[in-house]
């Protein structure tokens, strides 16, 4: 198992859910499947804060169990489901491209809570636009009659696009280690019956209005929904291929290929290495204003490293989708002499050496020997073939974006760290600046207040925020890189 693996998941935690959860989720990353005993040694936790700890990872989809021996349950951490938080800002800025505000609101309840009813979801949803409202317009935006209405068709959507899915459940609820399933045509339907329109809109408007906590049952109280995180992959893995085609060719071939995929998610698993068959009259019907849609197809054909591929006329053309290809890298020359490097790459012969040993000692090439004739003797020539070995080298560059990811990851902590003070006093200046703001106050007792920073300590402020956002940005882009090298592998699995 990777250190660096281990390394990020125990920052993750512990950013999220704190030092004791981050414990706990160590302690199983290290020790693979345990019970709450081996867990408590381990950690030399109490009991009840490691049955916390783990009701926590639960909750947010990070753990799952199995009975270990009659009645004891044992635990195992899924290591890449913690890492999936770090693309959760991703997450949220799909569904906020394809459903809007609302939209958002809802993954967004997810996200901090991992799983939520139906009706949870609704009623957290609406308060916060609510609030937003308030602070925007001084609450002339508030509309109790629809909102919760938005927020039921949006939430329907993503549970209709596959999104958001539903929670299995017990099958026996009186067992001690219960076993949970979910039919398939359960996994994303939400019965209508199980919401209470009136009663939403009555809890939204109280919590909205009082102080007090208010106490309302729903129908839904035992049905859960959660993110589909495979969803949401599918839609990146499509955009980095159509990214891909509109580099190599332009924007009208991306929107050819983005049909094909559409079309062909309609007769075949999205996560197939290779897809179904469709025709290129049923193509042409989701491109009616796409001229020269032949021409593309035959381009597409040629640029698209064989993710593309015709095997049939009949409707015009028959075309199939081959997803490992997309993933794949496709090498001119399987083993070369090290003579021939330098000539097949037109670079001089000492150079060509230089890097090629060079790469040898970083991992990126191997060595293969080939003997001429199977007689040892001294006069034997051994022949050295250099090669690549594509699927080691991406398991050690995705190591090595591990490494990056955990370094970063210290980085904005440290500056976070070492600057807390000084963030902290800007927090409660802008505290006290908005307040006063609210509540009608001076522009001679907001002038004051601000200028209990100096400009000295302003400037220091934005540039630790400053490098924080750079530092963030680059986890984004690095998560990215993560990304297409695991869909690599993934395919390599399924071609096998």
């Amino acid at each position: 198992m990777s250190y660096y693996l281990q390394k990020i998941c125990y920052k993750i935690l512990n950013e999220y859910f704190g030092d004791i959860v981050a414990k706990v989720g160590e302690a199983l990353f290290l020790k693979g499947v345990n019970p709450l005993r081996v867990i408590c040694a381990s950690t030399k936790l109490p009991l009840v804060k490691v049955s916390e700890a783990v009701a926590v990872l639960i909750q947010h989809n990070l753990v799952t169990w199995e009975e270990w021996r009659p009645g004891i349950p044992c635990y195992t951490l899924l290591h890449d489901r913690v890492l999936l938080i770090l693309r959760f800002p991703r997450y949220v800025y799909l569904v906020r491209e394809q459903f809007g505000e609302e939209g958002e609101m809802v993954v967004d309840v997810l996200l901090k809570e991992g799983q939520a009813t139906a009706s949870h979801i609704i009623v957290t949803s609406c308060v916060k636009l609510l609030e937003a409202s308030d602070n925007d317009d001084g609450g002339g935006g508030c509309n109790y009659e629809q909102q919760h209405i938005t927020i039921r068709n949006h939430l329907l959507k993503l549970i209709e696009n596959e999104f958001i899915q539903r929670c299995p459940s017990p099958q026996d609820p009186s067992k001690p280690v219960p076993i949970l399933s979910i039919k398939q045509e359960d996994l994303y339907n939400l019965p209508q019956d199980l919401l209470d329109l009136k009663a939403l809109q009555q809890e939204i408007q109280h919590r909205h209005t009082e102080t007090t906590k208010p106490t309302f049952t729903h129908p839904d109280t035992n049905v859960f929904w959660r993110l589909n995180y495979d969803r949401f992959h599918i839609e990146f893995r499509d955009s980095e291929i159509r990214n891909s085609i509109v580099r190599r060719v332009d924007p009208l071939a991306g929107e050819c290929l983005g049909a094909m995929l559409k079309l062909s998610y309609k007769v075949s698993d999205p996560w197939a290495a290779i897809m179904n068959v469709v025709t290129a009259a049923d193509i042409r019907d989701q491109l009616k204003d796409l001229k020269y849609l032949d021409q593309y197809f035959k381009i597409l054909e040629e640029q698209s490293g064989e993710c593309v591929q015709r095997v049939g006329d009949a409707g015009g053309g028959q075309y199939r989708l081959n997803m490992a290809n997309a993933f794949q890298l496709i090498h001119k020359k399987q083993m070369m002499e090290q003579d021939m490097i330098g000539e097949v790459s037109m670079i001089g012969k000492k150079e060509a050496n230089l890097l090629s040993y060079r790469l040898l000692h970083d991992n990126f090439l191997r060595i293969h020997e080939l003997r001429k004739t199977l007689t040892p003797s001294p006069a034997n020539k051994i022949i050295y073939l250099f090669h690549v070995d594509i699927n080691s080298v991406v398991r050690m560059v995705l190591e090595w974006c591990y490494k990056s990811m955990y370094n970063l990851i210290v980085q904005r902590e440290t500056r976070g760290t070492d600057n807390r003070r000084l963030l902290e006093k800007r927090t409660r200046v802008d505290s006290i600046v908005e307040n006063l703001k609210q509540s009608g106050g001076t522009e001679e007792q907001i002038q004051e207040v601000e200028e209990m920073m100096t400009p000295s300590e302003r400037a220091l402020v934005e540039q630790v925020l400053s490098t924080q956002d750079k530092l963030f940005d680059s986890e984004t882009g690095l998560d990215e890189t993560i990304f297409i090298l695991q869909m690599y592998l993934y395919y390599q699995v399924q071609k096998t």
